[in-house]
């Protein structure tokens, strides 16, 4: 007997979100994944032009399966609650994270989170790009959410 394809070898797909500005407000895009397959987000990357700011809570990524649900990935883009991140590229993979899966960083509350749990097979999901909050908000990002399908 011999392994389909599919159970064998992960699809890997990037889920490019160009020039998104943080600093207005919540957006949402929805998403679904190849059909018969069920995914994980492996990575989250932030390639930021504009400093992050929110002095009360930074700008985020979240994956889940509604708008601001961090059921699937979670990433906050700064250094500590209220200090986001200046420009240059930053990678969830990158931070000093725990666990295998999922990866998890909580130097400040939901820094890191990803793979926690797997995106159901023929389901829509949502990614949020949530504005940060306090002082005034901004940032602006060219942003990579990496999912393997099996």
């Amino acid at each position: 007997m011999t392994t389909p394809t599919h159970y064998g070898v992960p699809q890997t797909e990037v889920v490019c979100l160009n020039n998104q500005n943080f600093g207005n407000s919540t957006l949402t895009f929805n998403y679904i994944g190849p059909f018969g397959r069920e995914g994980h987000v492996e990575d989250i990357v932030a390639d930021v032009s504009t400093a992050m700011v929110g002095t009360t809570t930074v700008p985020e990524i979240d994956v889940g399966t509604a708008s601001g649900d961090t059921t699937y990935a979670q990433y906050r883009l700064g250094t500590a609650a209220g200090a986001g991140y200046a420009t240059g590229v930053h990678r969830a993979q990158q931070e000093a994270w725990t666990g295998n899966p999922p990866i998890t960083l909580s130097d400040f509350a939901g820094h890191v989170a990803l793979n926690k749990t797997r995106i159901p097979k023929n389901t829509a999901f949502v990614i949020t790009l949530k504005a940060g909050t306090g002082g005034a908000p901004a940032g602006v990002a060219n942003v990579y959410v990496v999912i393997k399908w099996f």
